[in-house]
């Protein structure tokens, strides 16, 4: 017998009647048990979400589990990919190429500091300027800190999110729905030049001559204002850090100019004693 549900059960209600007992033809009976307005619907051992009228119909937790309405939530979306062996490695580059930079316009600055200060004590130097030692650890500092952002700062990354998750495109839900991977499908264009990425699963701004988007292998992640993948320190330079980039790469000429500078003020001082 097919199962019915009560006397002023909701459309819902309704709904899942015939759903169950449209389940396996070998099924002969269907339990409908209705609260209120809620109705749940029990056939042959396998049960359904409770709906709640309309407002139900919207709820991501019940979607997900046995409606086709409604959108996938976020925390039900598959993990976003891996981050390629880059990622990883490449920064120990970007660490050991400043790290022994500051450490060797650091060492010159103070062995010139050093010489300089023997000198005074045998009274060849009156004076000795201390500018160039806190110059160049100024610069060395600046040096770690831009380092720090490019590699940590995750600049210009499109997180998933309500706005960027959603509305998802109809072939890349179907598949979500029905647990079938995502390999093999290509990005979803949308209007006015952006682009749903089928492997971070978000939306990206549209491309524009000064606003570039880009799903860098490497770093397995969409990112917006791209300019280039760096692979000495492992991470995309964008929009966001370019400046830090820039004043990273600054410092190498200014340590130059500050091992310099100590080294004619030294013989200055020398001169003048």
């Amino acid at each position: 017998a097919k199962a019915s549900p009560p006397r002023g059960a909701s459309p819902s209600c309704a709904a899942m009647a015939g759903l169950a007992s449209a389940m396996d033809d070998g099924e002969q009976s269907a339990a409908l048990e209705l609260t209120g307005d809620r109705c749940l619907a029990v056939a042959g051992g396998a049960s359904f979400a409770p709906v709640a009228g309309a407002a139900a119909a919207g709820s991501d937790e019940e979607n997900w589990g046995g409606s086709l309405t409604g959108r996938i939530p976020l925390r039900d979306l598959p993990a976003l990919p891996s981050r390629g062996q880059g990622f990883f490695m490449e920064p120990l580059c970007g660490i050991f190429v400043v790290g022994i930079f500051s450490m060797m316009f650091v060492g010159m600055v103070h062995a010139i500091g050093a010489s300089n200060e023997a000198l005074k004590e045998k009274g060849v130097v009156k004076e000795m300027s201390v500018v160039p030692v806190y110059s160049v650890w100024a610069e060395a500092g600046v040096a770690a800190l831009c380092v720090l952002f490019l590699l940590f700062g995750g600049s210009g990354v499109i997180r998933r999110s309500e706005k960027t998750c959603y509305p998802m495109p109809p072939e890349v839900e179907q598949r979500l729905r029905t647990r079938r991977s995502l390999e093999g499908l290509t990005n979803v264009e949308g209007p006015e030049k952006s682009s749903y990425c089928v492997r971070c699963l978000v939306w990206r701004p549209p491309v524009t001559a000064k606003d570039k988007t880009h799903h860098c292998v490497v770093c397995s992640r969409c990112v917006k204002g791209f300019d280039h993948h760096c692979g000495v320190f492992g991470r995309c330079i964008v929009r966001g850090n370019m400046p830090c980039f820039v004043l990273l790469i600054a410092m190498l000429p200014a340590g130059f100019v500050t091992a310099f500078v100590s080294i004619i003020a030294g013989g200055m001082s020398t001169r003048r004693a």
